[in-house]
């Protein structure tokens, strides 16, 4: 991996080293293998700890495949397991027959949170296409019922699109910051989702706290009989950590 870790990261290689072969098997830190140093990982684990994503490759789902864009069929999973919303009876849409997220589909409709793909008639869901930003605002707004759009006009690039007034309501709730940093004046409305964006859009509207991964080989000291005492002490005392042999630190890494 990248020296994600500064100063400190330096150090811990030269443990990493001295580790060897007991770590092999480590290869990645937190819960999927491919999100290695994308600024969105911490939210990524905090959606997974959440059990709002599973991955993207089961039955393994060791992958999060963070650069794939959404769909609106796992974005009505996403917001069905991020607020558990009231079943339904009810069969909304008639293109989702056979989906995986037909469920979380039905679900969404009855909550009020999405009307179809196709208006007006409002029958289908077209659960396999893609979303972009503007559409994730108006479904964002109306899941968590945002209601401010700090008096309007937030963003340089929106004045032209349907969702211009979920997409200032959106970031008047610090859910979404702009798409050019550092000075955000702009919001991308027609971009499509990426899957690791997507997760620090939901980190933010659920308030969750972001979970920094372990580094690798720190979570593995849990197994003093396979590495050596003195080198798992080392990274506990540079990670900070409770573990299973009582070494403590004050920084929380495990």
């Amino acid at each position: 991996m990248a020296m994600r870790f500064g100063v400190v990261g330096i150090a811990a290689a030269l443990i990493f080293a001295s580790i060897g072969a007991a770590t092999a098997g480590t290869t990645f830190a937190g819960t999927f293998s491919d999100d290695d140093g994308n600024v969105h990982e911490a939210n990524i684990e905090a959606i997974a700890a959440a059990d709002i994503t599973r991955g993207c490759n089961p039955p393994t789902n060791d992958l999060y495949c963070p650069e794939v864009s959404v769909t609106r069929g796992q974005m009505a999973a996403f917001l069905n397991r991020a607020l558990t919303l009231p079943g339904t009876t009810e069969d909304f849409f008639s293109d989702d027959d056979g989906s995986a997220f037909e469920n979380d589909i039905n679900r969404m409709a009855a909550a009020g949170i999405t009307k179809g793909c196709n208006p007006p008639a409002n029958d289908r869901f077209c659960p396999d296409g893609k979303v972009t930003r503007e559409q994730m605002a108006a479904l964002l707004t109306r899941a968590f019922e945002y209601t401010d759009d700090g008096g309007g006009g937030l963003f340089t690039d929106t004045a032209g699109s349907t969702f211009s007034s979920d997409i200032d309501k959106l970031a008047t709730a610090g859910v979404t910051l702009g798409c050019n940093p550092p000075d955000n004046d702009r919001f991308c409305p027609s971009d499509l989702v990426q899957r690791d964006q997507m997760a620090s859009f939901l980190t933010r509207a659920l308030g969750l706290s972001p979970i920094p991964p372990s580094p690798p080989g720190v979570a593995m000291c849990d197994d003093v009989t396979s590495i050596p005492v003195p080198e798992c002490q080392a990274l506990v005392s540079l990670y900070g950590a409770t573990n299973g042999a009582g070494w403590t630190d004050n920084t929380g890494w495990l």
